[in-house]
């Protein structure tokens, strides 16, 4: 019954529900992210950036690869995740990854056809008995990203001093492809962000203070389109989605640690916030926690040598899931 739900998610929510087209889009990238609420559209600066805000990836300083792999929802779905990210010249960062949701072995019940983009009122119904054979789906984003590193000198007067201000200003263009059985649909979206990062510790002239940063990203600003192969070429849309960001991190000297809190909230299905928190120590180990929408979600990393390891936990209707994710830099 669990891989027939999923079967009922799938076909809604692929060839239905417009609305909800390209939803495997929202499940995120990163167990450091998912593990603090996926808030992070203001601290997005790693090789999973590209996913919360691109412009975070202009923060990033060497080559960087990221890996992911989850089981999802009961291993009902299977997530994949996989990206590089590498500073080139003049502040610019470029980056390639991919991301995929599939799901395997979903039975086929006579009165059931994938191939038809209508859902009839009796339709489901009739999925009952033995199933005639298995079909798979699959969701896949080929994602381009670039992003922008300036400093800006604010004069704040004579008797004051020069601000430095850091942007970060970047995008995404991803190849969008979407399938259940032998239907497919294509799309390309356009994403557009922006990091601004103010050090306290300049604007107070004191050391203990850190950084207060803000983020925007506007996600398939273009409303990107799938069309489908079906009979009646089906076009779904990816509604706009606004996401906006802040975070403070502080650092604590006295305890060889730094603590970040981070807020977003998102503009698509009337909106949704996400609450965040990070505890790290040494640059060793760090401890999460955070609330997507109603969701507690929670988290740790271990830094060791180049590598990054993390872990996340999530609560969720269809079932609880964890995330483990790599980093890894030179």
């Amino acid at each position: 019954m669990r891989k027939l739900l999923i079967l009922l998610i799938i076909y809604t929510g692929s060839l239905s529900a417009g609305e909800y087209a390209g939803s495997f889009l929202e499940l995120g990238v990163g167990a450091k992210a998912l593990g603090m609420g996926s808030a992070s559209v203001a601290i997005a600066d790693d090789a999973y950036g590209w996913y919360w805000n691109p412009s975070g990836l202009a923060f990033i300083e060497t080559f960087q690869a990221a890996s992911m792999y989850a089981n999802l929802f009961d291993q009902q779905e299977s997530q994949s995740f996989v990206s590089a990210a590498m500073p080139i010249f003049g502040g610019v960062t470029v980056s390639a990854s991919w991301m995929r949701l599939s799901v395997d072995d979903i039975p086929r019940y006579p009165g059931f056809n994938p191939e038809d983009d209508r859902v009839n009122g009796d339709q489901f119904d009739q999925l009952i008995g033995e199933p005639t054979g298995y079909f798979s789906s699959a969701s896949d984003a080929f994602v381009f990203s670039f992003a922008k590193y300036k400093q800006v000198l604010v004069d704040l007067g004579w008797q004051y001093f020069e601000l430095p201000i850091d942007f970060g200003f970047g995008g995404n263009i991803k190849v969008i492809r979407e399938s259940i059985d032998t239907n497919s649909g294509n799309g390309i979206g356009v994403d557009l962000g922006m990091i601004i990062k103010l050090g306290l510790n300049d604007v107070f002239n004191d050391e203990n203070y850190g950084k207060l940063v803000f983020g925007v990203n506007a996600q398939d600003l273009f409303e990107t389109k799938l069309t489908w192969n079906t009979p009646s070429k089906r076009t779904d849309v990816i509604s706009r989605n606004f996401k906006y960001g802040f975070a403070i991190i502080q650092p604590l000297d006295f305890l060889s640690s730094q603590f970040t809190f981070a807020f977003d909230l998102d503009s698509r299905y009337q909106g949704a916030s996400h609450f965040g928190a990070e505890f790290l120590y040494d640059q060793l180990i760090a401890l999460r926690a955070g609330l997507n929408e109603s969701n507690f979600t929670a988290g740790m990393g271990l830094y060791v040598w180049k590598l990054r390891t993390d872990i996340a936990y999530q609560s969720h209707d269809l079932g609880n899931t964890y995330r483990i994710s790599l980093l890894f830099q030179l």
